[in-house]
């Protein structure tokens, strides 16, 4: 983390080398709600209860969880996991582990996730596509802090503390019968709620300013400058993909930058989305009080 004029940012380890995908590479805090969770954050990261971070695609929960993660004081690996990246069939063998023969194709034995974050913290994102049979598991792993790979009857002790993330609505999730109540229930512990980008306003042009930097360094390019049109567009603008569409705007607008100026037509906004609504009209954020 970095701070500078009251603005702090939080990026990934190694983003130069990351591969563009959908999650923020940085996030800043300069906007009061932004602060406030920050706040917050930094309350709940030296306790050992589990996290749920809910927030939309793009926000920034992996670089919320890697913080929590670096303010608890706990030695051990951070691990982040994908739990849509898996199909139902390999996700307890990833999750658990697995001995050798367990099924087709384990020729040998492998520790699961939550070995491999022991002593740390593991990060779980988009832990609501778990299938039904995985969260009794892991409901049973977080009660016991042990687990059993898959082909073994030997439990193996685990200190490990969980974070999870996830962009739906869990409770509906439960209605719906998708998600288990009780492992809810033990994710829950301490919710953090990360606002979007359209409802953290003072936030948008730090971080345009830290992309335009970002990737004039990388291209080798001069710092081009955001005239004062572009900025109340910018500003204006809905951000249904967050940060990681300002992102991808800001790379454009840089390569595209006519001399050394940003200007709207550098951009190149969605028409189909609408700009953002008016302030008194945004509803406030549920952003924990300090």
């Amino acid at each position: 983390m970095s701070e500078s004029n009251s603005v702090r940012v939080l990026t990934l380890p190694n983003a130069e080398q990351a591969a563009l995908t959908i999650r923020a590479k940085a996030l800043i805090f300069h906007d009061p709600k932004s602060l406030a969770l920050l706040h917050h954050v930094e309350r709940i990261a030296p306790s050992e209860a589990n996290v749920l971070i809910i927030g939309e695609t793009g926000t920034g929960k992996e670089l919320i969880a890697r913080h929590i993660h670096a303010q608890s004081g706990r030695k051990g690996p951070f691990v982040a996991v994908n739990c849509g990246a898996f199909s139902e069939n390999l996700v307890e063998a990833e999750l658990f582990g697995h001995e050798a023969g367990a099924f087709t194709g384990a020729q040998q034995a492998r520790a699961g996730w939550f070995e491999a974050a022991n002593g740390g913290t593991l990060f779980l994102d988009e832990v609501g596509d778990l299938p039904l049979a995985i969260q009794v598991k892991l409901l049973r792993v977080l009660q016991e802090r042990q687990v059993v790979r898959l082909g073994s009857r030997k439990s193996v002790p685990v200190d490990v503390r969980l974070v999870a993330a996830t962009n739906v609505d869990l409770e509906k999730a439960v209605q719906a019968g998708h998600f288990r109540l009780d492992l809810y229930y033990r994710l829950n512990v301490a919710p953090v709620f990360l606002p979007p980008l359209r409802e953290r306003e003072e936030d948008i042009l730090p971080l345009v300013e830290y992309f335009i930097e970002y990737y004039r360094h990388r291209l080798d390019l001069d710092s081009p400058c955001v005239t004062r049109e572009a900025a109340t567009v910018l500003r204006q603008y809905n951000w249904p993909g967050n940060i990681r569409e300002l992102e991808n705007v800001m790379q454009r607008a840089v390569i595209l930058a006519t001399g050394d100026v940003v200007d709207v037509d550098s951009l190149h906004l969605s028409a189909a989305v609408p700009a953002a609504r008016p302030a008194a009209q945004r509803p406030q954020a549920a952003v924990p009080e300090p």
